[in-house]
């Protein structure tokens, strides 16, 4: 009796230890499926020049100088969506019109894209100051000269996004750091 009392307590305490270490496996092969759980993971002394965010089939860059230096190389505009981790439309921007196939790919064709928390670092917060960003969702473009042409404030579906996008470059502002 007292035999198949300790076997009991044993494959308890093996199947428990199974269970831990299936959670922590588990854990540790999300983290690494998610590029941008592993991009915010890294150390604050790291460059964040080196950081991307794969969000469907677009790369964003976190950092907007790292964009503006590809954007030349590549002779492409800048999109620099300006966001918080509170804004409820910053949420609906990419999961309606950044994540819809013929954005991704009007997008990769003519723009080099950068995904700014305008509360997450100092990087963020300066280029919200620099650029005036008052209200969330706010998409920045530069032309590929790294030259600021203006912005698009607020939540937009994909076709009107695109469209805006052509407009802007149509017709810059005069103003392009007006609301």
């Amino acid at each position: 009796m007292k035999n198949e009392i300790k076997r009991s307590i044993v494959k308890n305490r093996l199947a428990r230890l199974f269970a831990v270490a299936s959670i922590a496996i588990a854990a540790i092969l999300t983290l690494m499926a998610h590029p941008q759980a592993n991009a915010q993971g890294q150390k604050a002394g790291d460059s964040s020049d080196k950081r991307l965010i794969a969000v469907n089939d677009l790369m964003w860059s976190t950092s907007l100088a790292t964009s503006l230096n590809q954007a030349k190389l590549k002779r492409k505009y800048v999109l620099a969506d300006m966001y918080t981790d509170w804004c409820g439309w910053c949420k609906r921007l990419d999961r309606d019109t950044f994540s819809n196939p013929q954005m991704m790919a009007y997008l990769n064709s003519k723009y080099v894209c950068a995904k700014i928390n305008a509360e997450g670092n100092a990087e963020g917060r300066q280029v919200a100051a620099k650029y005036r960003v008052s209200g969330f969702p706010c998409g920045l473009v530069f032309d590929p000269s790294g030259k600021f042409i203006g912005k698009l404030s607020g939540y937009y579906k994909p076709d009107e996004y695109q469209n805006a996008l052509e407009q802007l470059i149509k017709n810059p502002p005069s103003d392009p750091y007006a609301e």
